[in-house]
């Protein structure tokens, strides 16, 4: 593991920011993050995404001539009680009109109660269908549900990997159980069914009992539905046994953790993803070169995903004229605009992105072979 990724993990990387309500000269947003704990590497792209906007907005002439600020809090990823306190401190201290994240499933299902009152709207990359499922008004998804993402790997290892005899492992959250639910779901439209569907909890290490299930029950190409940290061990530890599974799955399969901790054994790992900095689109291309000239480094899907949060929060801002979050719900349903995930178009549910990457890991990088728009 290199230093960076190191010290990340280790530290937190990140202080967490005050919560001072706004001045009069300033709107201030809120950002629920992973600032602590064993995934607070992905925090610390969510932060560089949405500091980056937030410059380029305040050097536009800000939101409603104002400065805007970010007041940021720790949800700690995938922890729900961590979440709901990052929330709340976000809603009733800083009270701010819009808080980008929290990201995880199970971090937004935890929280999105006590918004979906109007109080605020959340802008969210968490890609579990449950989230704008729950007749919510006031949730944004900017990234393509796990449905979309399901029916795209699906149909890719159908068509091009020439597999039939499909496993599934699954993380035991919000997130992966959907996520497998969806996996079936487009088998069974296909006129088939998993061999075997297997889970495992968070923070889980030893994957040898699902590995071998898998084993028996014949699986050609294993379907992942899990978090970074657990996918590459589980990738590790299936070379090491010897075992021939082909591998495709969640966004997860191409972020930067996962393929630093899988090392050679990422090779050949296929996955839907919503950004690839390889990706030739203008707009991608414009983002990557203006996020490596400020940081010196190659941005990934929660930098992307966020960095497009802070833009479209400030669009729907200034469209609607104020900051009551009922006329920035309505000017987001009005919205039309293109990002660099994708061009965004509110559905009534507050799903906004209908389009995937389908990605293959080749010498160390996520690769792409298709887009697929639904």
């Amino acid at each position: 593991m290199n230093g960076k990724i190191k010290a990340a993990l280790l530290a937190g990387v990140l202080a967490v920011g005050s919560v001072a309500t706004a001045s009069a000269d300033e709107i201030k947003l809120g950002a629920s993050a992973p600032l602590t704990g064993p995934r607070a590497l992905l925090g610390k792209y969510f932060k560089e995404g949405v500091d980056m906007a937030v410059e380029e907005i305040n050097a536009n002439g800000g939101v409603l001539g104002k400065k805007l600020s970010i007041a940021y809090e720790d949800d700690q990823a995938d922890n729900p009680n961590a979440a709901i306190t990052s929330m709340s401190k976000l809603m009733e201290v800083a009270k701010v009109p819009i808080v980008l994240g929290p990201h995880f499933s199970v971090a937004q299902l935890a929280t999105m109660k006590n918004y979906c009152n109007g109080s605020l709207i959340s802008i969210t990359g968490a890609s579990g269908v449950p989230v704008t499922d729950q007749g919510c008004n006031y949730v944004i998804r900017i990234r393509g549900n796990d449905n979309l993402q399901a029916k795209a790997v699906v149909a890719y290892a159908l068509d091009h990997l020439k597999v039939s005899k499909i496993g599934i492992i699954s993380i035991n959250d919000d997130f992966g159980k959907g996520g497998a639910e969806r996996v079936v779901a487009a088998l069974k439209e296909k006129g088939l069914s998993p061999v075997a569907n297997e889970t495992h909890n968070a923070g889980d290490a030893d994957f040898s009992a699902q590995l071998s299930s898998l084993q028996k029950a014949g699986a050609e190409l294993v379907v992942m539905w899990t978090h970074d940290n657990e996918s590459a061990l589980i990738v590790r530890q299936t070379r090491q046994f010897g075992l021939p599974f082909k591998f495709a799955g969640s966004t997860s399969l191409s972020q930067p953790v996962f393929i630093e901790l899988a090392g050679p054994t990422a090779e050949g790992v296929v996955s839907a993803t919503d950004f690839l900095p390889a990706n030739p689109d203008p707009n991608v291309k414009a983002f990557v070169e203006k996020f490596h000239k400020k940081y010196g480094a190659m941005p990934e899907l929660y930098a992307a995903t966020y960095y497009d949060g802070a833009i479209l929060a400030a669009k729907a801002i200034n469209d609607a004229g104020t900051t009551d979050a009922v006329k920035v719900r309505e000017a987001f349903a009005k919205m039309d605009t293109q990002g660099v995930l994708g061009h965004y178009k509110c559905e009534a549910n507050g799903d906004c992105n209908h389009q995937t990457n389908i990605v293959e890991i080749k010498n160390g990088q996520p690769s792409l072979l298709t887009v697929v728009k639904f």
